[in-house]
């Protein structure tokens, strides 16, 4: 089975790289056959189940498609394959077009497709049997049936001023659910997140069904974190007020990491220069997480990077600019 999935745009490899990384936590065997801005493609052996659960963990996606045949991106060619590979299940159709390119109309493809596939078959453009979903980009067209659709709107309604307690420099829940799925940890590990803040990370693992630990210096934090996590009904969350090289006491062996560390212009350091602040916190890190496990960081500078380097391996690094003046890298790493 090859499945297709249709990702944001809305960073050039985030959304392909958190979808890979969610399909190794749901210990999904893969074999990636195409990665750009509009799709991933995969080859793989699953079924809805493992679909579902992969579909409910993602942040940068629309949909995640059973591929039917790609070909390229002109009507004449398209409109061949699908003559070439019919559709065996049963039940209503209905065919939709997620158009990237500039050379193929929407509504004249929708059409033509109908002639091939509503023969001898009703269609439901509101709740079919099979939605026939078709992905142009500019050079190359997609064509699958929907396996699973994501739906990111309670992302939105987990933003910051929604919760009980807010800080300014809250991270938006997509952000810190591919922070999450990142890190691949899977249900029932244990997350750490040691510069925890009002909980953001927190309840985006803990929904996940993922046990989560958080830590911050700052006593106003922990209670906000707590309220927010209690709202949001996470159950499996211990919190702790302290400096981060005292969290080995009460983390000393943990599946993920994933934090967005604090930077002074916002956040308080007591006084400690912020290079030592990090020095210290990679080496922490490096030493509570188990290993060949991975942990994600959210920095503000790329040269901070090169400090983790001294205690894990660099895997990926993302840019996200969070507003006009600020952008923050966040950063995987592994624990070889």
């Amino acid at each position: 089975m090859q499945l297709l999935f249709e990702l944001s745009k809305e960073h050039t490899t985030l959304p392909a790289a958190e979808a890979i990384a969610s399909m190794n936590a749901e210990e999904l065997k893969t074999n990636i056959i195409s990665s750009t801005e509009d799709i991933l493609l995969v080859e793989t052996q699953t079924n809805n189940t493992t679909i579902n659960r992969i579909s409910q963990r993602l942040a940068y996606s629309f949909m995640i498609d059973e591929l039917l045949f790609s070909c390229p991106a002109t009507m004449d060619i398209l409109l061949r394959n699908a003559r070439n590979h019919p559709i065996t299940a049963k039940g209503s159709i209905a065919i939709r077009c997620k158009n990237r390119s500039k050379h193929i109309d929407s509504e004249l493809l929708i059409d033509q497709l109908g002639d091939v596939y509503t023969k001898n078959r009703p269609v439901n453009l509101t709740k079919p049997d099979i939605e026939l979903r078709a992905v142009i980009t500019e050079n190359i067209a997609y064509l699958g049936i929907k396996k699973a659709a994501i739906n990111t709107s309670h992302f939105q309604q987990r933003r910051g001023h929604f919760r009980p307690f807010l800080s300014p420099i809250t991270l938006h829940p997509k952000i810190a659910r591919a922070m999450v799925n990142l890190t691949q940890v899977k249900k029932q590990q244990t997350l750490l997140d040691p510069f925890c803040g009002t909980g953001g990370i927190l309840i985006e693992a803990g929904l996940l069904g993922v046990n989560v630990i958080g830590s911050d210096i700052e006593q106003k934090m922990i209670d906000g974190s707590r309220k927010n996590l209690d709202f949001y009904q996470i159950k499996k969350y211990h919190l702790f007020c302290m400096d981060i090289a005292n969290i080995i006491q009460y983390a000393p062996s943990v599946d993920a990491i994933a934090t967005d560390f604090p930077y002074a212009r916002s956040t308080t350091t007591k006084g400690e220069k912020i290079a030592s602040l990090y020095d210290r916190a990679f080496e922490t890190i490096a030493h509570v997480l188990k290993k060949k496990k991975y942990a994600v960081i959210g920095v503000s500078d790329q040269e901070i990077r090169t400090i983790g380097e001294q205690y894990l391996s660099h895997v990926g690094t993302y840019a996200i600019k969070s507003h006009r003046s600020l952008t923050r890298y966040f950063v995987v790493y592994k624990n070889e």
